[in-house]
């Protein structure tokens, strides 16, 4: 099967590298690894997207359309494999599509607050070159939910790319992804309050925003210490007691203890419990019945109330 990509990556001869440059749209075959020879006009690439949803007695499209945006320290081929492994798990669980937004994140653990300013100036990006393509390429009777889910610092990527497009005029006007799902998430626990500036257009693009969180994530506290101590992450922490109806708080701690490789190294078991996510099969269910939207947040299969009342627990 076709995987779609798009990327603002530089490249050199037939690779991409770690730099910033063109917006390219990529159809990847199946087996192969993302590479420039891959890319087509966006035109023909919007189209092969729209002939994968199947269709409705009425002729007009149904399914989901899940734009995939990854993290801080993730190459091109790491995004590919991530590409990968949610697809699988949303196979046979979901009618889904899915691109994959590929910002210049690169292989370099000192480089963090680096890369943090590339991720904001790629992403308006996201939404000039992906979503409202994506979302103009549909008719007022098609039945495609456009959900985004985004890991890491790619929630930062979000956050600044539906911050900026409340602030153009070819992208500002009325419009809303069905779902927002957020994992690991690198932004602050805080900001997700009516209100806030941080986060309003990332909570008024929307109709639900799922935040899974893991307070057994090493990665975030280390993120903590090099953002010199600010606010604790959402991917972290969880929303705080006062985040709009609209948002839906998972915590994935009881189940992440389950599957915590006590035999890794130091290094090695903090990726692992940042990036659990995309192979996790228990985790994939979950995503898959909540983008499917067909039941209340309350009732997903598994799930349980936790004693605050306001968050649900992944199942164990």
């Amino acid at each position: 099967m076709t995987k779609f990509f798009i990327t603002v990556r530089s490249m050199s001869g037939n690779q991409f590298n770690g730099g910033l440059g063109a917006i390219r749209y990529l159809a990847v075959p199946d087996g192969a690894a993302p590479a420039p020879s891959h890319t087509v006009p966006r035109t023909d690439w919007v189209k092969q997207i729209m002939q994968t949803f199947p269709r409705a007695g009425d002729g007009n499209a149904v399914g989901n359309l899940l734009v995939l945006v990854h993290g801080y320290n993730d190459g091109i081929a790491d995004v590919a494999t991530q590409h990968g492994d949610i697809a699988a798990g949303l196979a046979n669980r979901l009618a889904c599509t899915l691109i994959s937004f590929d910002w210049p994140s690169w292989k370099d653990t000192f480089a963090y607050l680096p890369q943090l300013d590339v991720a904001k100036r790629t992403a308006i990006d996201l939404v000039n070159a992906g979503v409202k393509p994506l979302l103009n390429a549909q008719t007022d009777d098609c039945r495609v939910g456009v959900h985004v889910l985004c890991h890491s610092m790619g929630a930062y990527v979000v956050r600044e790319a539906l911050d900026h497009a409340d602030d153009g005029t070819r992208t500002g006007s009325d419009w809303a992804l069905s779902q927002l799902v957020v994992i690991g998430g690198d932004v602050e626990a805080a900001d997700f309050v009516d209100g806030n500036k941080n986060t309003e257009s990332m909570l008024g693009h929307t109709y639900r925003l799922t935040n899974y969180f893991n307070r057994y994530d090493e990665v975030l506290q280390i993120s903590n210490v090099k953002r010199l101590g600010v606010e604790p992450r959402v991917g972290r922490v969880g929303l705080p007691a006062n985040a709009p109806k609209k948002t839906v708080n998972v915590d994935c701690s009881a189940h992440f203890a389950t599957i915590r490789r006590a035999g890794d190294n130091p290094v090695a078991a903090a990726s692992w419990s940042h990036g659990w996510y995309f192979s996790d099969r228990t985790f994939h269910a979950d995503l898959a019945e909540t983008l499917s939207g067909a039941v209340d947040r309350t009732v997903v299969t598994g799930r349980t109330l936790a004693a605050d009342g306001r968050t649900l627990d992944l199942p164990v």
